[in-house]
């Protein structure tokens, strides 16, 4: 059969299709991937040295009030919590006086009545030349003490006469100490109200990172949970002691009261230590991977995969303490889709 039969029986459509293989045939091999990049040299450059700590919100000590009774108590109602704000005059406790001081009271009340008649008995025998006058001015002594035991008696239990503690300010309740059915010694701590104006920061710091702390050293605070803006603070009083909790010494940065910190929250600070020269690179030229760090950097066109160490960061930079040199070229956008070896081009280059 010859080659224009062949031709006839084969339709035009497959020799179109054969035809356009043939071209893709002929096609030149693809060209190599290369990426668009930016460019940023690693440099020298003063940064702030950031030692890094966690703590928790606490209400500044400063302007709260501790509540005690002068006289044994029993609580019979708790009315308030932790965390909640009072007016001043609201009720916090129901209490009563103790079986103790009651039964004091009663005995202090007879002794009163019985010195008194015997004080009045000795003054009448005086009358009748039947005592001395020192006899009537010892029961005078006697009658005096009586109820002088008696008036203290009466003012210590003077405040559980109306049987509640109120709150002597509007503040918030910091800590309850007692519960219900408690039998409180005179001038034990009931609760502490704190005025709620004022806050403060606890830092644990490890104790060979202390020396480097010093006070009005700047701080930076974040809430551990959530996206708040951080807010700045200045170390007011450092703790040469070690907590045997915690294992950690303790610095502490007041704080105004705001609404992005709660008391008991706990918070992550950067405590700029001071500034020093050290070798950086932008933010975005670091990548992640595995819990390491690495960058990209430029040798002769090709994109170099770099694992660097990194320290705090600054304005957009990062201090890095190893795997790169100063004036390198690392690649700080478009670093992404980069594969070690990948071809580079540089922006606003032809």
């Amino acid at each position: 059969m010859g080659r224009a039969a062949v031709r006839r029986r084969i339709p035009g459509w497959l020799w179109g299709g054969l035809g356009l293989g043939l071209s893709i045939l002929a096609l030149p091999a693809t060209a190599e991937v290369s990426a668009l990049v930016q460019l940023t040299p690693a440099r020298v450059m003063p940064l702030a040295e950031h030692l890094r700590a966690y703590g928790t919100v606490e209400f500044a000590p400063e302007g709260g009030r501790t509540l005690s009774l002068e006289a044994e108590s029993l609580v019979s109602q708790v009315l308030v919590a932790n965390g909640q704000r009072v007016r001043q005059g609201a009720a916090l406790l129901r209490v009563v006086p103790s079986i103790n001081d009651q039964l004091q009271l009663q005995q202090a009340q007879i002794g009163v009545r019985f010195a008194l008649t015997d004080q009045q008995r000795l003054e009448s025998l005086r009358t009748r030349q039947l005592a001395t006058n020192a006899e009537v001015q010892t029961a005078q002594q006697i009658l005096a003490k009586a109820q002088a035991t008696l008036h203290d008696l009466q003012a210590r239990l003077k405040t559980l006469q109306a049987g509640v503690v109120r709150a002597p300010i509007n503040g918030v309740v910091e800590t309850v100490s007692v519960h219900q059915g408690d039998l409180v010694p005179a001038g034990q701590p009931l609760l502490r109200l704190s005025t709620g104006n004022a806050l403060r920061i606890v830092l644990g710091v490890e104790p060979e990172d202390l020396p480097r702390v010093k006070v009005g050293d700047a701080v930076q605070l974040r809430p551990v949970y959530g996206d708040q803006s951080p807010l700045s603070g200045e170390i007011q009083q450092i703790y040469w002691q070690v907590d045997p909790k915690t294992r950690l010494a303790q610095v502490v940065v007041p704080m105004p009261a705001t609404a992005s910190l709660l008391p008991g929250a706990m918070v992550r600070a950067e405590i700029i230590l001071g500034r020093q020269k050290s070798l950086a690179i932008p933010d975005s030229a670091v990548l992640q991977q595995g819990g390491r760090s690495y960058c990209f950097v430029d040798v002769r066109g090709k994109a170099q995969q770099r694992w660097i160490e990194t320290g705090w960061r600054e304005a957009g930079w990062i201090a890095v303490s190893k795997g790169l040199q100063a004036g390198e070229p690392v690649v700080s956008l478009g670093n992404y889709e980069l594969q070690d070896g990948m071809a580079l081009r540089v922006a606003g280059k032809a």
